[in-house]
C-alpha cells in the first residue's frame, strides 16, 4: 500500500472514529445539555415574551431575536434582521386593537444542546387595514432557537401561518344594561 493510499486510510479511519465518539458522548448524555432544563428555560422566555407583548414592550421583544434572524407572520412581508423586525413590531403596536398571545404545544432540543423548537399556536387581534374591522385570527408557529455565547437562548428562525378562514371580526361591545329595581 502506498504512503498516499495509507495516508486517505488513516485519516479517514480517524474521522469516522470521531464521528462515532462524537454520537456516543450525545448518546450517552455526557456531553448533551440537560434537554429539559433548556425547556423550562424557553417556556419561562415564552412567557416574559407574552408580557411583553401585552405591555407593547419594542425593546423586550427585539431581544429575544438574533441581529440575523427570519421573521414570517401572517398579513406582514417576510424581515431578515432585527431592523426589519423592529419595522413589523412598530407599526403593529400603532393598532389600538393589536394584542398577540401563544403558547408552545412541543419544544425539542437537539442532541448537541445549541438548538431548539418551539412548535404551537397563536392568536392575534388587529384592525384589518382594508376594512378598519377589529379582526381576531388564530393559527400555527414554529420557532427555532440557537443558545448564545452568553448561555441565553434567542430566536434565530420565527415562522407563523393563520388557520384557513380563522380571520374573524370582532363583535362590537354590547352597551351596559340598566338593571331594574323590584320591590317586595
Amino acid at each position: 500500500m502506498s504512503g498516499v493510499k495509507r495516508a486517505f486510510l488513516f485519516a479517514g479511519m480517524t474521522a469516522l472514529a470521531i464521528g462515532v465518539a462524537g454520537c456516543q458522548k450525545y448518546a450517552s448524555g455526557g456531553g448533551a445539555a440537560n434537554a429539559d432544563s433548556i425547556k423550562q428555560t424557553i417556556k419561562a422566555d415564552e412567557k416574559k415574551w407574552n408580557e411583553q407583548f401585552k405591555s407593547q414592550d419594542l425593546e423586550g421583544l427585539l431581544g429575544h431575536y438574533t441581529e440575523d434572524a427570519y421573521f414570517v407572520a401572517p398579513g406582514v412581508k417576510a424581515a431578515t434582521g432585527s431592523t426589519e423586525i423592529r419595522q413589523i413590531y412598530a407599526k403593529a403596536m400603532t393598532d389600538q386593537a393589536f394584542q398577540i398571545s401563544f403558547a408552545s404545544d412541543k419544544i425539542d432540543v437537539s442532541g448537541s444542546g445549541d438548538l431548539a423548537y418551539a412548535r404551537g399556536h397563536f392568536t392575534e387581534k388587529y384592525t384589518d387595514p382594508k376594512t378598519q374591522k377589529v379582526m381576531t385570527d388564530g393559527g400555527s408557529y414554529v420557532t427555532v432557537y440557537k443558545k448564545q455565547s452568553d448561555g441565553s437562548w434567542k430566536a434565530v428562525e420565527d415562522f407563523a401561518v393563520a388557520d384557513p378562514d380563522s380571520a374573524k371580526p370582532v363583535e362590537p361591545a354590547k352597551p351596559a344594561t340598566r338593571a331594574k329595581m323590584v320591590s317586595f
